[in-house]
């Protein structure tokens, strides 16, 4: 099943958080992250390896057949930092500007702070490579923010997830199978019912489980797109997903009902199991997963049915004050 390319709110502060740690490490291990973001951002990205007398000849990175060129620096601790980054940007352009005649940007990446000597380096280089020189090139410094924006950001989320191993809500829930739901129900596509056909969650129910005033809203809001969730299910190629899903939503449930009795804090656990922490960050995926857990407190999978309903059907309902 296809993974989504959408990134929300509160899935980009999180891989951005972990952009962030990656960027606070020194010297190789910067490189090394720098190099692994490269590789899965220009599909034709090569690093090549020093050899014999030959080196890297100052290479970190070539891409774009061959057009733009990296150099990375991990900063060093150390009294002349910023002397010492200003070598740096100088020797490694020296370095390359002769022996890889193929390239037409050059891009400095590094987590070093830039002051006024390193960011002279890069300003002397972009002169004396400007548009009227006889070899112009484009001449950028990336900075930690640079790269997130303009390289990581862009990434598509199974990348970013191999990137960053451990997503959040990917460990509780099968994210993968219900991602391509959420996507669906914020897309507007399919169908949706806006005439006030969907009655409300029942409210017996609510009332049993003692809910909130604002869950209820939240619920009845959500249940106005339970045609839309009710024809992807039925258009699932995987036989049984519905079943599987409400086997899982239900064993979630009995977890946090383990955790806390206040309805309100199970139903927000749920809300994160779904669709990640800080759910509510993100307007419309907030909207998908309220109406996914409308859906399944619906189909009685999670929160337990009135008294005389679950006799009805034979199910055992614990007393509602547990709940």
């Amino acid at each position: 099943m296809e993974v989504s390319r959408v990134l929300t709110a509160n899935w980009l502060d999180w891989y951005h958080g972990r952009h962030q740690q990656e960027c606070f490490k020194s010297g190789s291990q910067f490189e090394d992250y720098v190099e692994k973001v490269l590789a899965r951002f220009h599909d034709d990205f090569i690093n090549p390896v020093p050899t014999g007398r030959f080196g890297d000849k100052g290479c970190d990175g070539l891409a774009e057949s061959g057009t733009v060129m990296y150099a990375c620096y991990g900063q060093r601790p150390g009294r002349d930092a910023e002397r010492e980054l200003s070598k740096k940007i100088r020797s490694d352009f020296d370095r390359v500007v002769d022996q890889w005649p193929s390239f037409r940007t050059w891009r400095f990446v590094t987590n070093a702070p830039v002051g006024p000597l390193a960011t002279q380096a890069i300003v002397d280089i972009q002169g004396a490579h400007g548009p009227e020189s006889l070899r112009p090139l484009k001449v950028r410094l990336m900075n930690p923010e640079k790269l997130w924006c303009e390289v990581v950001s862009t990434l598509d989320t199974v990348v970013l997830n191999e990137l960053f191993p451990g997503a959040p809500g990917i460990a509780n829930v099968e994210l993968e199978d219900l991602i391509p739901l959420l996507d669906k129900l914020g897309s507007g596509a399919g169908p949706v019912d806006t005439g006030g056909a969907v009655l409300p969650v029942p409210a017996s129910k609510m009332d049993f489980n003692a809910l909130s005033e604002a869950n209820r809203v939240e619920f009845n809001e959500g249940r106005l797109l339970a045609p839309r969730i009710d024809d992807w299910y039925t258009s699932s190629s995987e036989p049984g997903l519905f079943d599987v899903h409400g086997a899982r939503f239900r064993a979630l449930y009995e977890q946090a009902r383990a955790v806390t009795t206040a309805p309100s804090e199970i139903i927000e656990r749920l809300y994160a199991a779904v669709a990640g922490p800080n759910v509510r960050m993100d307007a419309t995926r907030a909207n998908a997963a309220f109406a996914v857990l409308s859906y399944f407190f619906d189909s009685c999978h999670i929160f337990e049915m009135p008294t005389d309903a679950g006799s009805a059907s034979g199910v055992e309902v614990p007393d509602a004050s547990t709940n």
